[in-house]
């Protein structure tokens, strides 16, 4: 198939449906509460944009929201600084996947190629070093690594 015929096949068939993408994501780290522990889940906003001069698609996160239903304990148990219960509403613009017209091919080779594509993004997901800052008890602000154990498509 020719470049060009690939990039307007993945522009028509497989973008339209990446352009806007909600991802729930679930954390490794679990918040410590009184009675349990708890998950901590986030939900990925991604947006994919089609570039028609370099015939290139890139996949960004544009917002990650969600809760620290707990306390997230920071380096060994005896020291005292921890992130605090907080709600997270973060904008960015954070690259997770880019691909060209060969990658494009054979996405499109594939006989789903639209789930094909979601277990890219999934697995640009899962793969990321992604930093968020949360607030401690120590009234500041550190990076925290979200370190995700699973990612699945809304």
């Amino acid at each position: 198939m020719p470049l060009t015929d690939t990039f307007t096949e993945f522009d028509s068939r497989i973008s339209p449906a990446f352009e806007s993408l909600s991802i729930k994501v679930i954390s490794i780290t679990t918040a410590h509460g009184p009675q349990q522990d708890y998950s901590i889940d986030f939900e990925f906003f991604t947006h994919t944009k089609i570039n028609p001069f370099s015939q290139e698609a890139t996949t960004h996160i544009s917002s990650i929201q969600g809760h620290i239903p707990g306390s997230i304990s920071i380096g060994h148990h005896q020291d005292s600084l921890f992130i605090i219960p907080q709600s997270v509403d973060i904008e960015c613009n954070y690259k997770i996947l880019h691909i060209d017209t060969k990658d494009m091919e054979r996405i499109l080779q594939h006989p789903q190629p639209t789930l094909h594509y979601s277990e890219w993004i999934l697995d640009a997901i899962k793969n990321a070093s992604i930093l968020v800052d949360l607030k401690t008890n120590q009234n500041s602000v550190i990076e925290w690594p979200l370190g995700i154990k699973s990612a699945v498509i809304l």
